[in-house]
């Protein structure tokens, strides 16, 4: 039997926000209550069937104090995964899990206060993180105050006929201005 070892199938997590935004000049990631975090996805043993592994992204808090209205996204891309090393795992690099089967159903967005509306804000589920995919939308004019996002579990579909070994990806959260 072989065993595909997914402790480093997402190891590495991007931020696109620094840490150096000063408080209201952007929507950001609140680093006092946890940045996001993607989690390992399950081990599993290759036994020559199709299978299916899981990942979790720890909860976080979007702030907006921003004044501006202008609505604010959080995107999520899970490229490639590969059996090398590096920053982005090709280095050496021999085999790949495609990415465009991973799927998420949409977050659970809740007011982090009792200031804070939840209207005109959602979540959304995709198939497919090979690109950034917008899993939570604050629409212009809204999304003003502080929101826990509460990623779904991501799942990830693997072939019949994979290669053992370690695979990995850079995964990116990111926070951006505008709906």
């Amino acid at each position: 039997m072989s065993r595909l070892l997914a402790r480093s199938l997402i190891g590495a997590l991007a931020l696109v926000l620094a840490a150096v935004v000063p408080a209201g000049a952007e929507p950001r990631f609140d680093s006092g209550a946890g940045l996001p975090t993607v989690g390992d996805f399950v081990a599993i043993t290759l036994d020559g069937t199709s299978q299916l592994t899981t990942a979790e992204i720890a909860p976080f808090v979007v702030i907006d104090d921003t004044n501006s209205n202008a609505g604010w996204n959080v995107t999520l891309e899970v490229p490639t995964l590969q059996n090398g090393t590096g920053a982005d795992c090709s280095t050496g690099a021999t085999s790949s899990i495609p990415t465009s089967t991973l799927s998420m159903n949409p977050p659970v967005v809740t007011p982090a206060d009792q200031s804070t509306s939840i209207d005109g804000g959602a979540g959304y589920g995709y198939i497919d993180f090979t690109r950034p995919q917008k899993i939570v939308i604050a629409d212009a004019g809204h999304g003003a105050g502080q929101y826990v996002v509460s990623p779904q579990i991501m799942k990830l579909p693997l072939a019949s006929n994979l290669r053992a070994g370690s695979y990995c990806t850079q995964a990116t959260i990111a926070i951006t201005s505008g709906p």
